[in-house]
């Protein structure tokens, strides 16, 4: 039987939290996002605990244009209270695309007082209950992969048309490597577009054409990619994997030790087939949940 767990013991505090406030502008961000790794962040009222929204990496690359915190965080936040259980941020992290959900106070719900991650869930929760599941239940097949000689700002555009938070890196020979939403933040700059003028020399129209303009030059102090660099410059070599026969169980443990969103998973000959994400581990132990409720 899956044991249920209070978020009061599965949480960061918020004297550990890394926070934005507003007004606050996005060179702040970038660069916590680049010392901390993390992907999102609660933003507060200044000189307050009070909650206003939450801002995270992704909004930077969804409005490379924007400079201030207060116009990049999203407002309406789904928040839990330190009561809840972990099977309901459990089911909230299934169901949307959030990494992690501020925990606000009981009585009036709008003061930050800890986050629960994906992480949490999976070390805390998820690793303990050392789940058999097949992992061939809970992978997705359609994965994108990435060539590793495609230009960082055509690779940032694919990772964001694809929803994935990486893409497997291939060439020639296989999968060579992996790239993350996190290895294109260490590489951005933040170029000011009346001093530095575009690079565009791809035919009109042609957004396939790798010689068109960078896809992050929008307007002035854009958040950009350098358009010299490829994907084999930048992405991680090291590549961690599970294999189509592995548990739930040894893919959690994994995950939680090498601090990762997703696996590969390929066949017994290193053959690509898949790819498994922190919220199909938390999808299964949701699954189990309610599996082991029923009388």
């Amino acid at each position: 039987m899956i044991k249920d767990i209070p978020i009061s013991r599965i949480m960061t505090k918020r004297e550990n939290i890394v926070t934005m406030t507003i007004p606050g502008n996005r060179d702040i961000l970038l660069e916590s996002i680049r010392k901390t790794g993390l992907s999102a962040y609660p933003v507060l009222k200044k000189n307050s605990d009070e909650l206003l929204g939450i801002v995270s990496r992704s909004d930077l690359f969804r409005n490379p244009d924007e400079t201030q915190i207060s116009l990049l965080m999203v407002r309406d936040v789904t928040t839990l209270t330190p009561s809840d259980k972990a099977i309901t941020a459990a089911r909230i992290f299934v169901r949307e695309v959030y990494q992690r959900i501020p925990v606000v106070d009981e009585e009036e719900k709008k003061f930050l007082f800890g986050m629960i991650s994906r992480d949490d869930i999976i070390k805390k929760v998820i690793v303990p209950a050392k789940l058999r599941s097949d992992v061939q239940n809970y992978f997705s097949q359609n994965v994108a992969t990435i060539w590793e000689e495609t230009p960082l700002p055509v690779a940032a555009r694919i990772l964001r048309l694809c929803h994935q938070k990486g893409l497997p890196v291939i060439n020639e020979a296989g999968m060579v490597g992996i790239i993350t939403q996190y290895d294109f933040v260490k590489v951005a700059e933040i170029l000011d577009s009346q001093s530095k003028s575009r690079t565009g020399h791809g035919a009109e129209n042609d957004s396939s054409s790798w010689d068109s303009e960078s896809v992050l030059i929008i307007g002035s102090k854009t958040l950009t990619l350098p358009n010299t660099m490829r994907v084999s410059d930048i992405m991680e070599r090291s590549i961690e994997i599970c294999y189509k026969g592995s548990t739930i169980g040894e893919v959690s443990r994994k995950m939680s030790s090498k601090q990762l969103d997703q696996l590969p998973v390929v066949t017994a000959d290193g053959k690509l087939i898949g790819i498994i994400t922190q919220k199909d581990v938390i999808r299964a132990y949701a699954d189990h949940y309610f599996k082991d409720s029923i009388p």
